[in-house]
Parts: structure tokens; C-alpha cells; sequence
């Protein structure tokens, strides 16, 4: 009787609040995951070289500038400038109008810039600056891509484990909602971003070989189906899932 009482007594009433989601803008993908992801989390994008990631993110901060007049960020490292050239012209996206008009910041972090991902000097060196930026251009969409060199540059797996949960505490603490990518690891390998990230989506290349994949496996607060989905990659649509199939 004593612990019933007790038991009602420290039951604790928590409001209902309705998921607000962030469209995607990938067609076919809203409507797996109830609408989009949760607003302010951070989903992590995986999967081997070529499936397409690093479109997926583009599409997501392009689309989002034009059709939801958002301010978004890249954050690229390891990668070229002139790869988003060539995905602007493939696919017209006016990145640069995009900038022009102060909703799209692409920032560019090469290899000698490694340093600056350790633990002891995250903070200063990579997230405080990006954060006064994202702050003063009311940033609501993020893609880091990709997330896997900071990995290989860091001496053990304790810090990149820290370095990578500061970076994504930094990317929820700012109320955007954000996409790390990273490369698909063997899988015997323990998958630190996975338990980190409030979401997950894995992209592979079918076994045919021809075929691009789609499989949402993690999705906070949100009912989704696990099964794979094809994938096409276009000029005409950009990345686009089939979630009829």
C-alpha cells in the first residue's frame, strides 16, 4: 500500500506536444517518416561511395532555400568545390543565387585543417565560428558532409566518439535540423554515429548493380516502415524514393 502511494506521488504529468517536422523535399522519402524529420534533430546519412549521398544533402538545403525560403549550411570536408559545379549544373540548382541572397553558407575544410577536429580545440577552432554564423543567418538547415575523414584523422577511437557526439550536440543545441554523412563501415565495426543521431538512413547499391537503394532504420518519435526502397537519380526530379513499391 505504502509503495502504491509513493508510486502516485512522484508521477509526473508530461504535456502532449505535436512533432513538428522539416520536409525533406526529397520526393517519395516525406512519406515514409510521417511528414519529415523531426525539426531540430540531427539524421545521420550513410552508405558507400556512389549511392548518392552528398545529392541527398544538397537537395535538402536547395530545395529547402528555394521552396521554404530557409537559410541553410554545408559544411564539406574533404570534398571540391567543383563537385557542387557540377551537381548545380546537372541538376539547376542556383547555389550561388542561394547565396547571393543569404540563405545558403558552404564552408570547405581540407586536410591540413584536421587539427582542428580534436577534442580540445572543437570547440574554438570549428564550432564557435560556425556558430555565430549560423545564429546571424538564422540557419535552419545543416548538412556536414562528410563526418568520415574527421574519423580517420583523429589518433584513437575515444576522441573521434567525443569529437563526433560534441559536433552533433553543437548541431541539435542550435535548432537547425541537421544531416551528418558518413561512409557505410564494415560491419563489424561498433557504429558510434548511429547511437548518437536521432535518425538514420543507409543508402546501397542493389545487388544487380544497377539499382540504388533507400532503407530508413532509426527515426525519433516517428512510425516508419524498414524495408528497402528504390532509389532513381535524375536531372529532371534529382534524388527520388519510391515508397510504393
Amino acid at each position: 500500500m505504502h509503495k502504491e502511494k509513493l508510486i502516485k506521488e512522484t508521477r509526473v504529468s508530461l504535456p502532449v506536444v505535436a512533432m513538428e517536422r522539416i520536409k525533406t523535399h526529397i520526393t517519395g522519402l516525406d512519406n515514409i517518416i510521417e511528414g519529415g524529420f523531426p525539426k531540430g534533430s540531427s539524421i545521420l546519412l550513410k552508405g558507400k561511395p556512389g549511392t548518392g549521398k552528398t545529392i541527398f544533402g544538397l537537395q535538402f538545403l536547395y530545395n529547402g532555400c528555394v521552396e521554404g525560403n530557409e537559410a541553410g549550411m554545408l559544411i564539406q570536408i574533404e570534398e571540391f568545390d567543383k563537385t557542387l559545379e557540377w551537381y548545380a549544373n546537372i541538376f539547376g540548382w542556383d547555389l550561388g543565387g542561394c547565396q547571393g541572397k543569404g540563405r545558403l553558407a558552404i564552408f570547405s575544410f581540407k586536410p591540413k585543417s584536421y587539427e582542428k577536429f580534436h577534442p580540445a580545440k572543437l570547440e574554438g577552432e570549428f564550432l564557435g565560428k560556425l556558430g555565430n554564423i549560423i545564429e546571424s543567418m538564422k540557419v535552419s538547415r545543416i548538412v556536414l558532409d562528410s563526418i568520415t575523414p574527421m574519423e580517420i584523422a583523429l589518433n584513437s577511437s575515444a576522441d573521434y566518439r567525443r569529437s563526433f557526439y560534441e559536433t552533433v550536440d553543437f548541431l541539435k543545441g542550435s535548432g537547425a535540423t541537421s544531416l551528418v554523412i558518413c561512409d557505410e563501415k564494415q560491419e563489424d565495426l561498433f557504429d558510434a554515429e548511429e547511437h548518437i543521431c536521432d535518425g538514420v538512413i543507409k543508402l546501397r547499391q542493389a545487388e544487380d548493380g544497377k539499382q540504388k537503394e533507400l532503407r530508413v532504420t532509426k527515426m525519433a518519435a516517428t512510425n516508419f516502415s524498414a524495408k528497402w526502397y528504390p532509389v532513381t537519380i535524375n536531372s529532371k526530379l534529382g534524388f527520388t524514393v519510391k515508397p510504393f513499391v
